[in-house]
Parts: C-alpha cells; sequence; structure tokens
C-alpha cells in the first residue's frame, strides 16, 4: 500500500518536463491589463495579464461560485456548503442557505444570485432523494434578501445559469426548463439554449499530444502552429494528471493565459515568449 501510495505521489519514474520557450518577465511584453481571477493556496486573487494589480479577495476557506464579469461581486461556498456574498467589503453569509447550497447563477446585472438547493445530506442517504426539488433562491446582492421560486417538481437541478430571457435550469432527466423571474413562470424548452458569449477572439488553442502533454498549439486563420513547447514529458504509473490546464485566449488573441506545473503563465502569441504570472490555478478571465 505504502509503495502504490508512492507511486501516485513520485509518477512512478515519469517526468514533469520542461517548458522550453523563451522566458521573459510579463512586464517586459505584456501590453494589456485583463484581470484574471487565480485560485491559489492563500485564497483567490485578481491579477492582471501583465503581472500588475495583484489583489487577494478572500481567503482560501472559500470557494467561488460564480462571479460577475469584473469580479466585482462573488457568490462564495465554503466546505459547509453555506452561501456568502462578497462585494468588496468581509463576505456576508446568507442563512437560509446554509448547507444546502446547490448550483448558483449571478444576473448579468449582479443584483441577484439564482440558487437551488442540494439534497438535505443531515438525513439519512436513503432520504436525499426525497428533499430535492427545482425552487430557486433569488439573493439580492446587496441585501441579501432571499425571494423563492416555488418548486415545480420533485427533482435535482443539475446545471443552472442567466440569460437574457430568465434562469435556465437543465434538469436531472435532461430537459431544459426557462424560469422568469419576474412572473415565475417556467417554460420546457425544446433544447439546451446557448450559454455563454461568444468569445471575441476566434482562433483556438489546441493541447498537443495527451491532456498537453507535448505543449499547445494555435489554430488561426493562417493555419496551425506551435505556442508552447513541452519537452520530456513522460508518465509513470498512475500519472494521469493534465500537463497543461485551463488554456485559454486573451479577448485581443494576443496572449495565451494557462496552467502549468501548479502555476499561471502567460505566452506572447506573435513571439511565443512565456512569462510566469502567479503560484495557482483554476485561473478565470475577468473583462
Amino acid at each position: 500500500m505504502r509503495v502504490a501510495l508512492l507511486c501516485v505521489l513520485v509518477a512512478c519514474g515519469g517526468s514533469p518536463g520542461k517548458l522550453v520557450n523563451v522566458r521573459r518577465d510579463p512586464a517586459t511584453f505584456v501590453h494589456e491589463h485583463q484581470a484574471l481571477l487565480v485560485d491559489t493556496a492563500g485564497g483567490l486573487v485578481r491579477i492582471n495579464t501583465d503581472g500588475s494589480g495583484r489583489e487577494s479577495l478572500v481567503s482560501s476557506r472559500y470557494i467561488e461560485l460564480a462571479f460577475t464579469p469584473d469580479a466585482s461581486i462573488l457568490a462564495l461556498g465554503d466546505s459547509n456548503t453555506n452561501l456568502y456574498v462578497y462585494d468588496g467589503r468581509e463576505p456576508r453569509r446568507v442563512p437560509e442557505l446554509d448547507r444546502r447550497t446547490g448550483n448558483v447563477a449571478i444576473s448579468p446585472d449582479g443584483s441577484r444570485l439564482a440558487v437551488t438547493r442540494h439534497a438535505d445530506f443531515s438525513l439519512p442517504q436513503a432520504s436525499w432523494s426525497e428533499t430535492e426539488d427545482d425552487a430557486i433562491y433569488l439573493v439580492d446582492t446587496h441585501s441579501l434578501a432571499v425571494e423563492i421560486i416555488p418548486k415545480d417538481r420533485d427533482e435535482l437541478v443539475t446545471s443552472m445559469w442567466w440569460d437574457a430571457d430568465g434562469i435556465v435550469l437543465g434538469m436531472f432527466h435532461f430537459d431544459w426548463v426557462r424560469v422568469d423571474p419576474v412572473t415565475k413562470q417556467r417554460t420546457k424548452l425544446p433544447a439546451m439554449p446557448p450559454h455563454g458569449t461568444p468569445p471575441a477572439c476566434t482562433d483556438q488553442l489546441v493541447l498537443r499530444g495527451w491532456r498537453g502533454d507535448e505543449g499547445i498549439d494555435i489554430v488561426t486563420a493562417a493555419g496551425t502552429r506551435r505556442l508552447v513547447v513541452i519537452d520530456g514529458r513522460s508518465r509513470g504509473f498512475h500519472d494521469y494528471q493534465p500537463t497543461i490546464a485551463n488554456e485559454t485566449l486573451t479577448a485581443s488573441c494576443r496572449y495565451a493565459v494557462f496552467q502549468y506545473r501548479g502555476a499561471i503563465w502567460i505566452a506572447d502569441v506573435a513571439t511565443t515568449a512565456v512569462g510566469y504570472l502567479i503560484r495557482g490555478g483554476g485561473l478565470r478571465l475577468l473583462r
């Protein structure tokens, strides 16, 4: 058992590989200040793509659940599935969702959260399904007042987001429902509606090798070329971790941001120079 655990930790002879691109300080080649959210050991951090403006938002006891495009308002959870709202002050708890916070989605203007509840895990497991329903808790992000849209059926909500016409629910049995937050009326949808804003950058990043073992290619109208090069990556026993993760292009298409070996890096699309930004993972681009 101890040998198996040791193999997991050291990948049993594998190698993490080496990032061979020319390395430079991001401040010397990044000429835009698009902000990122990054999960670090110390908590959630906002940082610009050139390395400036680093700001710690909340401690690592919180889990980010949803955020406005500029991260001025965050919906947060914790290990007990409690719900909090952060707006630049100390996170404020929403007691109505204590130990039951499920899906969370924030309205386009940041004024409200839509929240569903997961099963009541304080009950015996055999009873969990009896406590699942599609009721929606609308939380005012300023006052924390809660308004409930009553349940329509006793079924788990598996995904949720806001669009221009209301709140979209993905249900456990694979159908889709839109809820009007004003009239509280529900409309069954024939298919999953579009989700999210189309990216401003239409170029694409493609991982090279299994899970990015060889780096990243970029696909543009001019063709495909290498952008990030990893050399010497080999996998030992039980090594299934991605080499590169969370790869994404900035809105301008000039830079690629990605996670490699527990840190966030940025690459210049034109020159392929790469710079280290911050230790952490789970990056999200802000506007």
